[in-house]
This record gives structure tokens, C-alpha cells and sequence, in this order.
């Protein structure tokens, strides 16, 4: 079967040129030097997932970051480029593989370990995030192809309704996700009416095929203290025999409603089948389930005359796992892939809390996450401080903590080799 490579950054060098030569620019970006300070607990970094600390981690990592953004429109078209440098920690990498390539063995570890740490341990990575241009023939039409985000929703969290996108951290919402290749066409006929269609390559690979092409459509319906949004996904052709299918069959809804200055707003969504595998403990590999699955959330938000900001959610993750699973998964921890916090259980209640603090420029906020069916508990509190009058230099300091409370429910927090950690970083944004 034909396959066709994407030359989508020569489509849009070419949407480009179409942008008058008076359109505006703007250049921005931000850099970002971080240490992590991980605290060991009895048995140093020793878990399921992490057999006699295979993964080499240490107390103390650093990592830097820096975010390019270029950003070009005027009233008939717009550029968007946006790419980040970051470290990626080769030598970890190096390491966890052969833990697993070698299901413990010592020799094979510890060799590759040396080899690791003889060479570069951290080697830098560009990424584009965003790479898009847009044409505008009017003001109530858009036409945009690239890289681009495809979030929605209303969630704080999570967002059950975002087909396209990959699964954002819960703990830190806003952190950037790297966006998705393909084709939107926004229409909106009605101030109360907004049509999104689009066509999407799938993520998996460089390359992809004619049945693989994906399809979908977005409807929000707009009322005075009301909205809607409808979506649907075409995922491709479906085959059984598919290891992983992170793009199934979808039809989702959203609605939020303005309640006396209460925000409160619920996402549903049904997939034909699950985009994570299972444990197969009969295989002792990973299993993709044909049926039809369902995830859900309902949450709200409130804005105190103080100034605090308040959200609190439920989700049920109907792609998560029962009690069972994550006992079978808990005797075959090899797959990493499987691994995914804030996503493994079936079941998560969420509490955040945010205040500014506006004589000091500055911010608290502090994000719960409990696991009810396996009792697994997140606590992220964080400090933002603004350190000059231009706001272009901000310190934060930030607190991630995973603890089980019950290590007979193996949670994500029981297989984690890192359950406290303190982050500092400085953030320069010009």
C-alpha cells in the first residue's frame, strides 16, 4: 500500500507568503533552567517498575528548557511556529531499556550502565510543538493546516471529550502538549453556532496510510449561560490484530452551565474499544480489548470575591483498570508502556486551589487528586513569584507527592520509583 510523508512545512511556507507583508509579528519565548530534588525513602528508589534501582535515578536532576514562539497574522491569514529545546536523559533511557530487554539480568544491565555513563548523559532534543498557518476569507471562517491543539473540553484535569489530542498530566494542566498534524475548517454561520471539522494523520509513526487517515467534527452551541459541544472521530480502519490503537471510534459531549456564578459543566465520551492495553496473564503480555468503552467527568469551579479559585471534579476512567488488572500487571511490571499515572485506576477525585497574592505579583496553588478503588493519593503544591516590575522574570517552587494508602490496591504510587520530589526553576520570558 502507498504511503505518503508529510511535506506539510512546505504547505505552510506557502500559506505563509500569502499573509500581507504589513501583518504583525510577534516574537517570543521563554527559558528555563530547572533542579529536581527527588527524595529517596527506605530502599532508595527500589519499586515493581524499578527493580534494584535499574533506572539509575538520582537525587538531583537538572534540566533546561527553552520554548520559541513566532507568531504572524493580519485579517486574512496567520502563522503560527513554536518549537522547544529540552534535555532528554539518554543515559536513563539507556539503562531502563536493558533492565527490561534483559528481565533483570545483572551483567546486561550493568554493561549497558557503563556504556551509558562513558558517553553523553543528556543529549538535547528540538521538537515542534507548533507548526500551522491559516487562511481567513472571512471573518466567521478559518482554514488552518499543520501542527496544531485540538483540546476541548472543560475540564481542569481531564478532558474525556478531547479526542484528538494526546492525554494531558492532571497535576499540571497547563503544561504544553505537542499538538497534532492535520487539516481544520472552522465555520461559525450563527454567533451561537461553531462548526470545527478536520482531518488528522494518525502519531504512531512517520508515515501512515490512506485507511489510516482520521476524521472528525466538533459542534458548540452557544446560549446566554449555556454551551454544548457535540464531537465525533473517525478512526481509521479498525483491525483486530492492531497491537496499540490510539485513535478509535468516538462520539463525545460536553456541557457547561453558569449557575448563579457557579461554573458546572460535565464531559461524556464512548470509544469502540480502549486506546490502553491490558495485562494477559496467560501470555504475560499486553492485550488490546475489543469493546466498546466509556469515560466520563463532572466538575465546577468558583471564583471567590477574594480572589481564591476553586475546582473540584470527578472522572471515571472507564479505560483504567479494576482491582484485578492492576494485580495482574503488578506480577508482569516489564511493560512500561502500560505505566500511567492519574490514568491506571478507574476512578479519581480532584481538588484545586488557587489564590493570588496581588501585592507581591505573586500566586499559590495547591492541586489533590485522590483514587478512591486504589487509594492512591497526589499532592502538588506550588509558588509562583513574580522577581521584577517588567514580569519577565518569575521563580517557582513546586512540590509533587505520591503516596499509597493502600499497597494491597497496587497503585501508581506503589510502582512509582519517585514519589517526592521538589522542583525550583527560574523562568526568563522575552
Amino acid at each position: 500500500m502507498k504511503q505518503l510523508k508529510g511535506h506539510w512545512i512546505l504547505f505552510i511556507m506557502f500559506l505563509s507568503a500569502l499573509i500581507p507583508a504589513g501583518a504583525e509579528v510577534h516574537f517570543s519565548g521563554e527559558l528555563i533552567p530547572e533542579v529536581n530534588l527527588n527524595i529517596p525513602q527506605d530502599g532508595d528508589y527500589d519499586s515493581p517498575l524499578n527493580p534494584e534501582n535499574s533506572l539509575a535515578v538520582k537525587d538531583v536532576m537538572f534540566r533546561n528548557e527553552i520554548n520559541l514562539k513566532l507568531d504572524e497574522s493580519s485579517d486574512t491569514g496567520a502563522l503560527n511556529l513554536w518549537i522547544q529545546l529540552g534535555q532528554y536523559p539518554v543515559a536513563d533511557m539507556l539503562r531502563g531499556s536493558a533492565a527490561i530487554l534483559s528481565e533483570g539480568n545483572p551483567v546486561l544491565t550493568a554493561a549497558v550502565a557503563d556504556m551509558a555513563s562513558a558517553s553523553q548523559a543528556y543529549i538535547y532534543t528540538a521538537e515542534i510543538i507548533r507548526a500551522n498557518a491559516a487562511w481567513i476569507p472571512g471573518k466567521n471562517s478559518r482554514l488552518t493546516v499543520g501542527r496544531q491543539s485540538y483540546l476541548t473540553g472543560y475540564g481542569y484535569g481531564w478532558n474525556p471529550v478531547d479526542l484528538a489530542n494526546p492525554p494531558k498530566n492532571p497535576t499540571d494542566p497547563s503544561a504544553y502538549v505537542r499538538g497534532v498534524d492535520g487539516l481544520t475548517l472552522q465555520y461559525n454561520p450563527q454567533s451561537w453556532l461553531g462548526i470545527k471539522t478536520y482531518g488528522l494523520l494518525p502519531s504512531e509513526g512517520p508515515g501512515w496510510d490512506y485507511d489510516e487517515l482520521l476524521a472528525g467534527m466538533e459542534l458548540t452551541l452557544q446560549a446566554s449561560a449555556l454551551e454544548i459541544q457535540l464531537s465525533g472521530l473517525y478512526g481509521g480502519a479498525e483491525q483486530g490484530d492492531d497491537p496499540y490503537d490510539f485513535y478509535p471510534h468516538a462520539g463525545a459531549a460536553a456541557v457547561f452551565m453558569d449557575i448563579q456564578g457557579v461554573g458546572v459543566y460535565g464531559e461524556g465520551v464512548v470509544r469502540s474499544r480502549s486506546r490502553r492495553n491490558s495485562p494477559d496473564m496467560e501470555t504475560g503480555a499486553s492485550v488490546l480489548k475489543e469493546k466498546a468503552v466509556y469515560s466520563a467527568l463532572l466538575g465546577g469551579e468558583y471564583y471567590f470575591s477574594s480572589g481564591l479559585a476553586a475546582v473540584a471534579e470527578y472522572f471515571y476512567n472507564g479505560e483504567g483498570w479494576d482491582q484485578n488488572q492492576r494485580e495482574d500487571y503488578a506480577s508482569l511490571p516489564s511493560d512500561l508502556s502500560l505505566y500511567s499515572p492519574l490514568y491506571f485506576a478507574r476512578h479519581y477525585a480532584l481538588l484545586n486551589l488557587m489564590i493570588p497574592w496581588y501585592a507581591r505579583d505573586s500566586s499559590f496553588n495547591l492541586n489533590m487528586i485522590y483514587s478512591p478503588d486504589s487509594q492512591a493519593l497526589f499532592v502538588t503544591p506550588s509558588a509562583s513569584f513574580n522577581l521584577n516590575y517588567e514580569g519577565t522574570l518569575v521563580s517557582e517552587i513546586g512540590y509533587t507527592g505520591m503516596t499509597s494508602l493502600d499497597d494491597g490496591r497496587k497503585n501508581e504510587a506503589w510502582l512509582s520509583p519517585v514519589k517526592h520530589s521538589i522542583v525550583f526553576n527560574l523562568r526568563y520570558y522575552f
